[in-house]
């Protein structure tokens, strides 16, 4: 049966059938040179012709039933019995054995076909009745039933002419094996019906693929009928229809295939044959098929996941030039709740498809998890499946964070109006380090956290040689504990003796250990009267004078002991934080730093605030530009990590063991104000992106500061005992209202 022929209507079969005819009659008067057909062996075949055509246009189009069957074995025998042969003078012999061999098959599909009809009716179950069912449509074909009593009655009418013989059995072949009038009337109705649905339903190309389970790969017939965002509908294999939201389109060759997304089946089918892709009329439905997969307005489609990603780092394709950037925040659905992304990285790509290759974009974003008002982001157990769209969380409204007492908002996720909290009692419990270059806001996020804590009844005890906490945390009305000049003059120069004294300075050593026995009574007594004070929440310890840095370490250990000491007797009775800005200064890593057995004591000492600390509630901020020169001992005893924009590999190094490898390979792109955020002291499970509003009162008030300390030091040195009344002008002008 030629392909198409289930499809033609009776009309169209008549119509095959009477063409057909008109040509072999013109052949057969052309042949015989007679108008009208005889009973003789000439007319044979194109009766022959004649019962094949009713057979299979009219009376079994599509399968040979066994009564139909039946009669044309019969028809069929009965003309090869009756074939007259006498008269043939060549290849007689040959043709009767054609003939009872033809007409031993006929004899057989009567008697198969006979045995079907009463095995069929009785039994229409039976294996066997099925079977010879099967048989009877294959073996009662006409075109196997009427072909040899054709052949006879050409080879014997016209054996002397072997030409048109020849001619008259091509013919044969053709109409019976070709059927060229049954395809042309085939090719012909697909032409009308396509026409006509192009009328009704203009379509824009065939699918060409389909990625489980939502990605859609479409043929497009022509070049301007795939506009990203726009909203197309597909006739799928499994013969629904569905929705598809366009993404991007490619070249292939000489031809372009676009990418959609799968996002609605159809609830009203529309006339579109399978496999057609066609424009929507409900254009409109676009945005409203992304709000109920996003659950969120005017939400943006930015792309789907891919292969590799994990439950922790997700890697999607970008759909469209969609404004993303490193820190921005995406998310999905999965299994019904959103879970959220933070982009870290990405890169460029080639997607293969079938010869050109299309440049694309992979990014790579860490999970956040879920969020809520009252717990932050927490994580998600699982990860999306492969081509799950992701959306971005710019335009999306999420409800503000409960902040409790003790809590403050410590930044906001970049794309996002989502303000991440952190505690300030954990902040205390258990230790912090703020982390950054110059200029990337590491002090200003460091003056934040120590207002917070004052704010929430906990002494602070600032160790500052910069010059700058005393001026911008003016408002605080902060505690200057400190010796007197004379006494850290007189430190340093019998620590000067000491180190240059003969013998190890062993005739010296008395003297230094009078002062700082002197000097450790006086340090208690301040450390005592700052903690017992109710009004008082902070303090700050700065030595701008002192240029011997063993006596920065002493007398930075003398006042961190005497903390220790009072916690350890007063238990928790107050919750202390001590802030050490430019950390490598007060607590280098003294390992291969050339330091002797005095200042490595120092800093071990200062370590073990850091080790026992937490237990009488004493916390540590540790603030610095290099991990590298800090203790790593009191670094690691760090819970929680602010980390801007760093840049030196031993930095990066140790951070590994903070942050994941991805998350370090961000680091050094981290612009102004924004830094990394992970730990117990934050409300979010993994690492995150955080960014820090800026604020204009305060660069101001930073730019002054510097622009004041920045005074010409031979004035300074020129005269000592102005540079105090100096610092006191600035105090009393900076009034904390200008930048607060």
């Amino acid at each position: 049966m030629v392909k198409g022929d289930d499809n033609l209507s009776l009309i169209q079969r008549i119509k095959i059938l009477v063409t057909n005819f008109i040509v072999v009659y013109i052949a057969y008067f052309l042949a015989s040179g007679r108008l009208l057909p005889t009973g003789g062996l000439e007319s044979v075949w194109l009766f022959s012709a004649l019962a094949m055509w009713f057979l299979t246009l009219l009376s079994a189009p599509w399968f040979v039933p066994p009564r139909d069957a039946f009669v044309n074995a019969i028809s069929a025998g009965v003309i090869l019995v009756t074939i007259d042969l006498t008269s043939v003078a060549q290849f007689q012999q040959e043709l009767n054995i054609i003939r009872w061999a033809a007409y031993a098959y006929c004899t057989v599909v009567v008697s198969i076909s006979l045995f079907t009809l009463f095995q069929y009716d009785r039994d229409n179950r039976s294996k066997i009745g099925k079977f010879t069912f099967r048989i009877t449509g294959i073996l009662g074909g006409g075109e196997a039933l009427y072909t040899p009593p054709a052949l006879i009655s050409i080879v014997g009418t016209y054996q002397q002419n072997l030409a048109l013989a020849a001619w008259l059995i091509f013919l044969w072949v053709l109409f019976v094996v070709g059927r060229p009038v049954q395809r042309i009337m085939y090719a012909w109705r697909q032409w009308r019906v396509e026409g006509d649905e192009r009328e009704t339903t203009p379509t824009v190309g065939t699918i060409d693929r389909i990625d489980h389970p939502n990605i859609i790969r479409v043929r497009l017939s022509r070049t301007d009928g795939w506009k990203s965002k726009a909203l197309y509908v597909a006739a799928m294999p499994d013969g629904g229809q569905r929705f598809v939201f366009a993404l991007f389109t490619q070249m292939q060759g000489v031809e372009v295939i676009g990418t959609g997304l799968c996002i609605a089946p159809l609830q009203e089918y529309i006339d579109l044959p399978t496999g057609y892709v066609c424009a929507s009329h409900d254009a409109e439905k676009a945005a409203e098929f992304i709000e109920n997969m996003s659950g969120t307005k005017d939400a943006e489609l930015v792309g789907f996941t891919v292969e590799n990603s994990s439950i922790g780092l997700i890697r999607f394709e970008v759909a469209a030039s969609s404004g993303l950037a490193e820190g921005n925040v995406v998310f999905a659905k999965i299994d019904g709740a959103d879970v959220f992304y933070q982009i870290l990285d990405a890169e460029t790509a080639e997607e293969s498809f079938d010869q050109n290759p299309r440049g694309t974009h992979i990014v790579r974003a860490a999970q956040l998890g879920n969020y809520s008002a009252e717990r932050g982001f927490t994580k998600f157990p699982w990860l999306p499946t492969m081509n799950t769209p992701l959306f971005a969380a710019l335009n999306r409204d999420f409800p503000e964070a409960k902040i409790s007492e003790g809590e403050f908002e410590i930044g906001k996720v970049p794309s996002t109006n989502i303000g991440v909290i952190a505690s300030i009692d954990d902040l205390v419990e258990y230790h912090t380090a703020i982390l950054g270059i110059t200029g990337t806001g590491k002090t200003e996020l460091a003056l934040d956290v120590v207002r917070e804590a004052a704010s929430n009844d906990v002494k602070v005890f600032c160790v500052d040689f910069t010059g700058e906490y005393r001026h911008r945390l003016n408002e605080l009305n902060p505690e200057l504990p400190g010796p007197t000049e004379m006494e850290a003059v007189d430190l340093e120069e019998k620590i000067y003796a000491v180190e240059t004294g003969q013998y190890g300075g062993q005739a010296q050593k008395p003297a230094l250990k009078r002062i700082t026995d002197d000097l450790s009574g006086s340090t208690a007594a301040q450390v005592d009267a700052f903690l017992r004070d109710d009004e008082k929440h902070l303090a700050i310890f700065e030595l701008a004078e002192i240029a011997n840095t063993k006596a920065s370490l002493r007398l930075t250990e003398m006042y961190l002991s005497s903390i220790m000491d009072w916690a350890k007797k007063h238990r928790r009775a107050r919750k202390i934080m001590i802030v050490l800005e430019e950390a490598h200064t007060i607590i280098p890593e003294t390992f291969g730093s050339g330091f002797d057995r005095d200042t490595q004591w120092v800093v071990s000492r200062i370590g073990q605030i850091a080790l026992q600390g937490r237990k009488y509630g004493v916390g540590l901020v540790v603030i610095t530009q290099r991990t590298a020169l800090v203790s790593k001992t009191i670094l690691s005893q760090c819970n929680t990590f602010f980390t801007h924009s760093l840049i030196d590999q031993t930095s990066l190094g140790f951070l590994e063991s903070v942050y994941s490898s991805q998350h370090v390979r961000l680091i050094p792109n981290l612009g102004r104000y924004e830094f990394l955020a992970f730990g117990k002291a934050i409300r979010a499970e993994r690492p995150i992106v955080l960014k820090s509003e800026f604020d204009q009162n305060k660069k101001d008030a930073s730019d002054g500061m510097r622009q004041y300390l920045d005074v010409d030091q031979s004035q300074v040195e020129g005269d000592k005992s102005t540079a105090p009344q100096r610092m006191a002008d600035f105090a009393e002008m900076a009034d904390p209202d200008d930048y607060f």
